[in-house]
């Protein structure tokens, strides 16, 4: 009985030390002095099965110098994307909208999108035949601005840090790119990653809901999951201001540059927990059907070196499990397994670490306590 008693006292501290080899882990990848520091860290995993949650932040403000608090709020970029295909599959679901529809019955209308125009490839006009399931899954062949364009577009961007795009001005900036012009192939003829796709989709849900983007993320997504740690940033006022994460490229510090170009495609700000709350809500079908997420779900490959992608979301294989979810610029990720309900969110807050995150991730969750 007294051996039993001495294990049950020390279950506690056995525990602490797993979680703690986390701790290390992540503090060993702080870098403040490289070329491309990373000055935070933010990592939530979350085993619902088990009942276990591990939610820290690690490093300390640029500026002050406090530690990183484990609630504070990141630009998530990309991962937006899953918000803005999540109502598309609830419009889908209200027969608002169907998947295989052309996108031009929703966007013949816009003047400045002048869409007749916006997919010429090798002098012939397909911009008619992009559908709402090909700018889903980046399939429509559209070109992006920030990776076909990447040197012209920064320089713009450090030319004018402070500038407030709107939908307009980043169509405006499609065209004198010439974009339009230079596809990278037929509609549903392969795969190329372009926010501009998520731009179109972004336009198709005002048009339809005549309410603006980030209204009706919050009217669907936001106000129901009580997500009051998350905002379209630039676009509307957050509800709950928290400290905001510095996040790098390289050793410039975008957090001081206005990133509203990102809009539809990668603008909105919020937390681990918040981001949690939305996955788990996605997968356990409050918010779209199971035949909805079948869809989502149903994953394609795509090229050489990139995960397979279904609509709006990505396949990632961390230690032998699956998990379906997306991936930030500025790096960071919301990912859901459902062969174990885990759940991982985190912020690395640097876009181009010197390590490599996805065998950093890999390691962190192999530290992940047994919990029974």
């Amino acid at each position: 009985m007294k051996i039993y008693l001495n294990i049950l006292l020390l279950i506690p501290f056995l525990s602490y030390g797993q979680t703690d080899s986390i701790a290390l882990i992540a503090n060993s990848q702080i870098n403040l002095h490289s070329e491309n520091p990373v000055h935070r860290i933010l990592l939530y995993i979350e085993k619902a099965d088990k009942n276990y949650k591990y939610n820290k932040g690690f490093g300390s403000a640029v500026q002050s110098g406090a530690a990183v608090a484990k609630d504070s709020q990141f630009r998530i970029a990309s991962s937006t994307k899953l918000f803005v295909s999540t109502i598309i599959l609830q419009l889908i679901e209200e027969e608002k909208i169907g998947i295989n529809d052309r996108a031009v019955h929703y966007l013949k209308n816009i003047e400045y999108l002048d869409f007749e125009n916006f997919h010429l490839f090798k002098g012939e006009n397909y911009s008619d035949k992009i559908t709402i399931k090909q700018l889903l899954s980046h399939r429509s062949g559209l070109s992006d601005i920030f990776s076909d364009k990447e040197q012209d577009f920064f320089r713009l961007l450090l030319d004018y840090p402070n500038k407030q795009y709107v939908p307009k001005s980043i169509v405006d900036l499609y065209y004198r790119y010439h974009l339009n012009e230079i596809p990278h192939f037929k509609p549903d003829k392969g795969w190329h990653y372009s926010d501009m796709n998520y731009v179109l989709l972004g336009l198709i849900i005002e048009s339809i809901e005549q309410q603006q983007l980030h209204e009706s993320i919050r009217r669907r997504i936001l106000v129901p999951l009580k997500m009051d740690n998350t905002y379209l940033e630039f676009y509307e006022k957050p509800s709950r201001k928290r400290s905001l994460v510095n996040q790098y490229v390289g050793n410039i510090n975008f957090s001081n540059l206005n990133t509203s170009f990102d809009w539809a495609g990668g603008g909105l700000v919020s937390t681990n927990e918040d981001l949690s709350i939305f996955i788990r809500a996605l997968f356990e079908g409050k918010l779209i059907n199971k035949k909805s997420l079948k869809k989502m779900i149903d994953v394609k490959y795509t090229k050489e070196g990139e995960n397979r992608y279904g609509l709006g979301i990505y396949e990632s294989e961390y230690n032998g499990k699956i998990f379906y979810g997306h991936y930030g610029f500025y790096g960071t990720y919301i990912g859901y397994c459902p062969e174990n309900s885990t759940i991982i969110s985190y912020c690395i807050s640097q876009a181009t670490p010197d390590f490599n995150v996805y065998n950093f991730i890999g390691e962190v969750l192999r530290n992940v306590p047994k919990v029974d």
